[in-house]
């Protein structure tokens, strides 16, 4: 009977134990390359922040300025002073609050053609409120448009100007 036990055991330890960290190294990640793509997940990035350790939304531009070009890539050289921020960042940050801005093309829009140099897409961004508890709290919805240019064979975001909060 102590031989089954200490087999068992043996058994669950060597089966349960973990040698090797998990990895997503053979996942193949398809770059991010049509205008399409590129606006939404700028817009995604752009309001996508993390108060307790950004400053201000300034800091979510600025890692993502390698998408940027034009007067983006020059507002997310430098930090604007003063440097705007919504007025539940505070409270944000005390409380250890994320939000998650989801970024989508704002239903049908015609392709844009592939010879193109400049596009303009219209994209909603839908921001949400995740507490540490795992509760979350929807911000309005922002729907924006971007302007876009291709520089080489890669699109970036030039603008994007809000069209309407909360509607």
């Amino acid at each position: 009977m102590v031989a089954v036990v200490v087999a068992a055991v043996a058994m669950a330890l060597t089966l349960g134990r973990d040698d090797e960290p998990g990895t997503d190294a053979h996942v193949h990640i398809d770059p991010i390359t049509t205008a399409d793509e590129v606006a939404v997940a700028v817009m995604a990035g752009i309001h996508t922040w993390t108060p307790a350790q950004q400053q201000s939304p300034w800091d979510a531009m600025h890692a993502i300025s390698g998408q940027l070009t034009g007067q983006m890539a020059d507002a997310a050289t430098t930090r604007p002073d003063p440097d705007p921020a919504p007025g539940q960042w505070s409270a944000w940050a005390r409380s250890g609050d994320r939000v998650i801005g989801a970024a989508s093309l704002a239903g049908y829009q015609d392709p844009v053609p592939q010879d193109a140099s400049e596009a303009r897409r219209l994209v909603t961004v839908q921001q949400k409120v995740l507490h540490p508890d795992g509760a979350t709290t929807p911000l309005e919805r922002i729907t924006a448009t971007v302007e876009l240019k291709r520089t080489g064979e890669t699109w970036k975001v030039a603008s994007y100007q809000y069209r309407s909060v909360g509607e």
